[in-house]
């Protein structure tokens, strides 16, 4: 193989090394996270109700800048040439960098509303301790 190849592909290895390294990094963040509500006395499943919002705002933000990608790219099927832009209503590989963040930002949103439960969250009130009436 040429140095331009091995090249490329060390250059790609390094950002998946990366990647895979700001993911065990996260997932370290959040154990550490959990560990010190777990210190301190307090339910960590309560707190996961605050994901919800954040994944639902990811989503909502990751769709729209897919379709501003995608409104942004379509007029690329009216200038290139036509042998490029045979599909119907001049649709193309051009929009696929609108389309692909768009479908992610659609399923971020629909896990969303298909994650929860439907049942309210539980007020300070703790399983083990007995509920008196005044």
């Amino acid at each position: 193989m040429s140095s331009v190849v091995l090249a490329a592909l060390l250059g790609w290895l390094i950002a998946l090394a990366i990647f895979f390294g700001f993911l065990v990094l996260l997932r370290y963040i959040e154990h550490r996270e959990r560990m010190a509500l777990i210190a301190r006395g307090l339910d960590p499943r309560r707190m996961r109700s605050r994901r919800g919002v954040g994944v639902l705002r990811a989503g909502l933000i990751t769709a729209m800048v897919g379709l501003a990608l995608t409104f942004g790219l379509y007029p690329l099927g009216f200038i290139l040439p036509a042998s490029f832009t045979q599909a119907p209503f001049h649709f193309g590989p051009w929009l696929l960098p609108g389309l692909i963040p768009l479908a992610v930002g659609s399923a971020l949103v629909i896990s969303y509303y298909l994650g929860q439960d439907g049942q309210p969250p539980h007020l300070d009130i703790r399983d083990d301790e007995p509920q008196v009436k005044d």
